[in-house]
């Protein structure tokens, strides 16, 4: 059943304005979440309202080996009536896919993003805006030759223009360090690495003033460090295949579309 059918979007109100925007009702796959909203109306009526930046992605590659994207806009959802609600976030949300289903009289939306799986029955549904954006451009890529080292800053931009068109695998549970405990599965992040890579040096991505060229064995060796305080990610010299890892303990593998 297309989207556009689904009884659930039509109780949606003001559900014709993201219609009318795309065409059709979009499962906002690779949306990122920028802001979340909670307020209580009455000591029976929550909401939650949350602003999500999207677009359409086409089946149209760019020169830069890009699939193209259109019709860029921030889309603030608002549930109002709160019922039930399993909710996460990590440093910036990426939505995998957001759905709609009817519950009897309420509305049951559910998420799959990189913070964790999310739910949320309420008894309405509202667009409270669409607005459409011009994306920001990334920033140039200097002319680099991918055979010689990069600096900090070309490993981080490159990985930027490189990776868009990773197929990444679902989310991998692979744990934490902690000071009272070493739940961090090392053994299993080096059986999916080596079996992901062919070369015996990694590029370590971080920010643009601290990625690095690293061998893969020691890169895997510092992953558990990285992970208390910021996100890493593993790709190889020629940025096909990577390894994305986040801090709430879980990681994903892939490589570029062939």
């Amino acid at each position: 059943m297309a989207e556009t059918e689904n009884p659930a979007i039509s109780r949606i109100v003001n559900s014709e304005i993201v219609l009318q925007h795309f065409g059709y009702w979009p499962s906002f796959h690779d949306a990122v979440i920028s802001k979340v909203t909670f307020e209580v109306h009455s000591p029976f009526l929550a909401s939650v309202a949350f602003l999500i930046a999207t677009c359409e992605t086409t089946d149209e590659v760019e020169e830069q080996g890009y699939y193209k994207q259109t019709k860029h806009c921030d889309i603030e959802l608002q549930f109002l009536g709160i019922q039930e609600m399993v909710f996460g976030l990590d440093h910036q949300p990426i939505i995998f896919n957001l759905s709609f289903e009817e519950r009897d009289s309420s509305i049951k939306c559910s998420m799959s993003s990189s913070a964790e799986e999310f739910a949320i029955v309420t008894e309405k549904v509202v667009v409270k805006s669409l607005t459409p954006t011009t994306p920001t451009p990334d920033e140039a890529l200097e002319e680099v030759n991918l055979d010689e080292p990069m600096d900090a800053k070309n490993i981080f931009i490159s990985s930027q223009h490189r990776l868009k068109d990773i197929d990444w695998s679902d989310l991998i549970y692979v744990g934490l360090y902690h000071e009272q405990a070493n739940e961090y599965k090392a053994d299993k992040v080096a059986a999916y690495a080596h079996g992901l890579f062919d070369e015996q040096e990694v590029y370590v991505v971080i920010d643009r003033h601290d990625s690095y060229l690293s061998t893969l064995d020691e890169a895997l060796k510092n992953v558990s460090v990285f992970l208390k305080i910021t996100n890493v990610l593993l790709c190889d010299t020629s940025f096909t295949k990577a390894m994305q890892f986040s801090k709430i303990g879980v990681m994903s593998y892939g490589q570029k579309r062939k």
